[in-house]
């Protein structure tokens, strides 16, 4: 029994080694997270961020831009693994945005603050992203696709939206549990602003 408990010992050290936001994989590097779309303003800002932060969120470094990873005042060798994760991150998001927004934040000196800045800079400009995602809610036409990709359309359209209500009303836009699904929150506030028979549309397929 005291092989097995020592395997199970060394089992859970790693495992917490891997969980912890400052490990860094030997593979992990500058090019390693990228976006399929780099952010270049805020038409694209909302989905950019969404791809981002997946990323960011299976190196476990989502810590860093959220400000819940403190930097050590302490230990001079937690102090140095911070500064290249942190750095590392900071090459992630410069890499996934265009070239201008990347000389925008170049002289930054945290991942929480360039972070930060772009939030501010393109989620706040929202009012006339919205206006446009509900205009093309009226406006959209199959124009000869198939009902999938007319389907696809639509939805990527009304997720958008519906994420937006969300942040604005403090609710998560994505079920913990059932993110493939819609909630009962969700649904009743895209009967608000969704054409009748796209809210049917969507019942049926979703």
């Amino acid at each position: 029994m005291a092989p097995s408990s020592s395997s199970d010992g060394a089992a859970s050290d790693s495992s917490s080694l891997f969980q912890n936001p400052l490990f860094l994989h030997p593979s992990d590097g500058p090019g390693l997270l990228c976006v399929q779309e780099k952010l270049t303003g805020s038409q694209n800002y909302r989905s950019w961020r969404r791809a981002f932060e997946i990323g960011l969120s299976t190196k476990r470094k989502l810590g860093f831009i959220r400000g819940t990873v403190p930097r050590s005042l302490t230990d001079v060798n937690l102090a140095e693994q911070w500064d290249t994760c942190n750095n590392l991150v900071i090459s992630w998001i410069m890499s996934s945005v265009s070239e201008s927004i990347g000389k925008s934040v170049m002289f930054v000196g945290t991942a929480y603050e360039i972070w930060q800045q772009l939030e501010k800079r393109f989620a706040l400009s929202n009012g006339s992203r919205k206006y446009k995602l509900n205009r093309e809610t009226y406006d959209i036409v199959q124009q000869g696709e198939s009902i999938g990709d007319y389907y696809t359309r639509m939805k990527c359209v009304w997720e958008e939206l519906d994420s937006m209500n969300a942040a604005r009303e403090g609710i998560s836009p994505v079920p913990p549990l059932l993110p493939h699904r819609p909630n009962f929150q969700g649904t009743h506030r895209l009967h608000q602003w969704a054409p009748q028979g796209a809210f049917r549309l969507y019942l049926e397929f979703t």
